[in-house]
């Protein structure tokens, strides 16, 4: 029974997994470059779905050696997923430009610039304060303009 279900089975599952590999790619950053390999991969898939159809669907099961161009699906199964995986790499390797870890590189050094800068800035106010008001200690005022009878009139409200 599994001789007879087995390569089916295996080419239909490794079309899968390449259609999945499409599928998942489709919504990357380089998605169109995947929208015709999911079609060549639907392609694929209908003829060895047919197939395991075709043997499920047998009322008499016999079962007969292999031959070469039973193997013919399993190879182009086993080809085409090596293929996807391969121009994954490729487009990895190609398309280096990540548009979005550029510009967060960028705001990270632009970040830590102003950080230094503003830092900086209030070290150099505090500075300035500290010898400011450390020159001159603070002090009451003493102004003889008023007699201090009618400064105490505001004062006791």
């Amino acid at each position: 029974m599994i001789e007879t279900y087995g390569l089916p089975i295996v080419c239909l599952l490794l079309n899968f997994l390449a259609f999945a590999a499409c599928l998942r790619f489709l919504f990357s950053r380089q998605g169109l470059y995947w929208v015709v390999p999911l079609i060549v991969t639907l392609f694929l898939v209908w003829p060895n779905a047919l197939n395991l159809y075709t043997l499920a669907s047998m009322e008499s099961l016999r079962v007969e050696p292999y031959v070469y161009m039973d193997f013919q699906p399993l190879l182009l199964a086993l080809f085409w997923y090596a293929m996807i995986v391969t121009f994954h790499y490729a487009l990895k390797k190609t398309v280096k430009v990540n548009y979005n870890l550029e510009q967060v590189r960028k705001n990270l050094h632009e970040a830590r610039y102003q950080m230094k800068a503003e830092r900086i800035t209030l070290d150099r106010k505090q500075r300035r304060r500290k010898s400011y008001f450390g020159d001159a200690p603070a002090r009451k005022p003493v102004l003889q303009a008023y007699s201090s009878e009618w400064t105490d009139l505001f004062d006791r409200s």
